[in-house]
């Protein structure tokens, strides 16, 4: 499950919900979540204001950093 599907579910929100507080169609909103479309600042920082979090917690950036650096010492083996 993805992290912005994680932090919609913990607080009980549709997506239909999330779209309107962000001011975007569900479908827009769906394609955020399905990461087929990328989030824009203004769009990372009123999530991270509705859920509480930080843009690193929201991006889930530790996660990205450990498969990158996983790959890095895997591949000099």
């Amino acid at each position: 499950m993805n992290t912005l599907k994680q932090f919609r579910s913990k607080k009980k929100l549709r997506q239909l919900d999330v779209a309107n507080y962000l001011g975007v169609t569900q479908t827009q909103y769906h394609r955020l979540e399905s990461g087929k479309s990328l989030l824009n600042s203004n769009q990372i920082m009123e999530l991270c204001k509705l859920y509480g979090c930080t843009p690193n917690d929201l991006l889930d950036f530790k996660q990205h950093y450990q498969i990158i650096m996983s790959e890095v010492f895997d591949g000099k083996k």
